[in-house]
């Protein structure tokens, strides 16, 4: 007996575990290999297939005991993983857990997967992890969670994380990391792209990845003010040996499109007695992650001085004024009143000349409501809002704003904006909404923006946008949505515009129609789609063919595969077509085979028609052909219908023909037999007696 004991003493605790589970269960688990999954070896390691099998929860199924494996659950409905989820598959080394609809993970869910140096639970639904989220995974080394919608992160939640050092969190709603996050967790690897983030302190953060070799930050909008101080510096002390993603500037106004490495800490943080030139203008272009096409130009100065990457920017004639009082003049020396309503309390106003109209700053001024600006500005012609708490606009916050052209909302809380609030901005040709919390995208919501030309929604929270959202803007030529939640896009929901740049990079499409949406991008200069989970599989071939026409020139980035595995991480411009769907190139390859059934005699064998090879044969060409082949073959139905309708009126004319030459030649001969014959004296009542006399002759 006590040898017994000293056995179970020497089994590892997940090992027992197990056993003490398999007897409470009654030993009523299943063997995914015996029936539900496939099981192959790959280079000395079984590989557990169960993608797309339906499974809902694992707690009554289990895995091979007497080998290590790596277990494929991706496709599947694990929505909520429990306390013990995987305590029957103590032996796996790999997980992947993608594309299950994933949204809460709870505590002590991966106990027993101690082997485990792998785990993938990208492209899932999880909004935050919470402590000892990862408890019993003391081997992990690799986590894969990019594509989810993660927010919160409790500071405790990779303490169990010991060996973890790749860590993946690009394209999330990552707005900050707690203090503290990386303690003991000897991060090398970090991807933090197309997140939220606005700064990473040194303290509690930057500190703790003494060993880091590569950082991406790319796709998030940085505030480059004395805060991003310690993030520069750090990211000077590691360049000579990491590999660092570029940071870019996305606030304040002066410094948008600046490179963080190419930007002085003078600029950055400039002393207090110099003037913010943030306050006065937005950039000529935007962040948008595309590169400059000299035909698009915005026909108004830009205001940036600065050079983005070996890209130089002009400088603009702006003039900077601090909040006039009463009696200030217009700069030209006429001593007329600048203000006539005066300038809004907490905001600076300038102005160049009479006819411009004034430049209303008011960014960063703690406002919570578009109504708190008292007294309202006389003929506002640029209104900058950007950085407040605004959280919702409604439609009777403008009626007094007609000569605007330009409205800066950008990064505040806006969650909801009422219809038509921009039905008397008919003037207006700039409106930056992004870094808000926006969700949903309806046609009134951009009532009256008949002359807006540039329209920027990037990092917001839109998952819908309804048909006809941009049918009030004929004129709008450039479009960012890029860092959002989109999965689709309706159809004709750029038909009513002529955009000559769009980005919808760092989304979730998977692929993108091209009947009656890319097809109505008839103008469109460039365009920018990385970052999305492209699933290269057949529903991708006619998006992957559209991009092949556009060109590189257009499309102005790769578009990496996220699915099939097979596929990952590669540019699906350099897979072909018969790999991305073997089924349907089949099925074309069968369809020519059998109706032409031409071949080529050699000494070697017999070939199928070069000219046939599926790898030539398009979707495009093959469509029309077959229906040209349909239509002739209608015709030729018609034609044989109406050939034998003819032919059988011809028949039926013959055989009344017919009657009628025998009825004649009775006549005549009754003609005889009237004048000549017997019944000449009997008159003409004997007639039918002729006739039928006659017959029976």
């Amino acid at each position: 007996m006590g040898g017994r004991c000293y056995c179970l003493k020497m089994l590892p605790w997940f090992v027992l575990v197990q056993i003490i589970l398999g007897f409470a269960w009654g030993n009523t688990t299943t063997d995914l290999c015996e029936r539900m999954c496939s099981c192959i070896e790959v280079e000395g390691v079984l590989h557990i297939d169960c993608e797309r099998r339906g499974i809902s929860d694992l707690q009554h199924y289990s895995a091979p005991t007497s080998r290590f494996y790596q277990l494929f659950l991706h496709g599947n409905s694990l929505s909520k993983l429990l306390p013990n989820e995987f305590a029957n598959f103590y032996n796996a080394v790999t997980l992947h857990l993608e594309n299950n609809g994933l949204h809460d993970i709870i505590p002590g869910a991966f106990l027993g997967l101690q082997l485990v140096k792998r785990l993938h639970i990208n492209n899932n639904k999880i909004k935050g992890f919470r402590k000892n989220a990862f408890l019993g995974l003391d081997d992990l080394e690799y986590l894969q969670a990019d594509f989810n919608l993660l927010r919160d992160i409790d500071p405790g939640a990779f303490r169990d994380l010991n060996e973890l050092e790749v860590l993946i969190l690009n394209d999330n709603l990552i707005t900050s990391l707690p203090a503290n996050l990386f303690q003991n967790v000897p991060i090398t690897h970090l991807d933090l792209r197309g997140n939220r983030l606005k700064t990473l302190p040194y303290e509690g953060i930057l500190e703790l990845l003494p060993g880091i070799a590569e950082i991406l930050l790319e796709d998030n909008p940085w505030d480059c003010t004395c805060n991003l101080l310690p993030l520069k510096e750090w990211l000077e002390h590691i360049s000579h040996s990491a590999l660092i993603g570029r940071v870019v500037c996305e606030a304040p106004m002066r410094l948008q499109g600046n490179d963080l490495n190419e930007t002085s800490e003078f600029d950055l943080c400039p002393s207090q007695n110099e003037n913010d030139l943030s306050l006065v203008a937005p950039p000529t272009q935007r962040p948008s992650g595309l590169p400059p096409t000299p035909a698009i130009q915005h026909p108004r100065p830009p205001t940036s001085a600065s050079v983005h990457k070996g890209i130089s920017k002009p400088r603009g004639n702006w003039q900077l004024r601090t909040r006039p009082s009463a009696n200030a003049v217009i700069p030209n020396g006429n001593n007329i009143p600048l203000l006539l309503n005066g300038c809004p309390t907490t905001c600076s106003c300038s102005i160049t000349s009479l006819e411009s109209g004034l430049e209303v700053n008011c960014r960063g001024s703690k406002l919570e409501s578009v109504a708190d600006l008292q007294p309202k500005p006389f003929k506002a012609q640029e209104l900058f809002l950007r950085q407040n708490n605004i959280g919702l606009i409604r439609k009777t916050h403008f009626l007094n704003y007609s000569s605007l052209t330009l409205l800066d909302l950008g990064n505040n809380a806006i969650k909801l904006i009422e219809n038509n609030t921009f039905c008397n901005l008919t003037n207006l040709r700039w409106l930056y909404l992004d870094n808000n919390n926006l969700e949903t995208l309806i046609p009134e919501m951009f009532a009256g923006l008949q002359n807006a030309e540039y329209l920027n929604l990037e990092f917001n929270l839109i998952q819908l946008i309804l048909p006809g959202t941009f049918n009030w803007m004929p004129n709008l030529r450039e479009l960012f949505l890029h860092n959002n939640l989109l999965k689709s896009l309706p159809v004709d929901v750029f038909s009513s515009v002529s955009l000559s740049k769009l980005s919808l990079h760092t989304n979730y499409f998977m692929y993108l129609p091209v009947t009656g949406v890319l097809d109505q991008l008839t103008s469109v200069v460039q365009i920018d789609l990385h970052g999305n989970p492209w699933d290269c599989s057949c529903n991708i071939i006619a998006f992957k063919q559209w991009v092949e026409r556009m060109g590189s020139d257009v499309v102005v980035s790769e578009l990496k595969c996220a699915s099939p595995e097979e596929f990952w991480d590669r540019d699906f411009k350099s897979i072909s077509n018969e790999l991305m769907c073997p089924e349907l190139y089949s099925k074309i390859h069968l369809t020519f085979s059998s109706s032409s059934n031409i071949t080529i005699s050699t000494e070697t064998g017999t070939h199928v028609n070069p000219y046939l090879e599926t790898s030539r044969v398009s979707i495009s060409v093959l469509v029309p052909g077959l229906l040209l082949v349909f239509v002739t073959s209608a015709f030729t139905v018609v034609g044989m219908l109406v050939f034998i309708l003819r032919n059988r009126k011809r028949s039926r004319k013959r055989d009344t023909n017919s009657s009628a030459s025998e009825i004649n030649s009775l006549q005549t001969v009754c003609d005889s037999y009237w004048h000549n014959g017997p019944y000449h004296a009997e008159g003409p009542h004997r007639v039918y007696d002729c006739v039928a006399h006659t017959l029976t002759d």
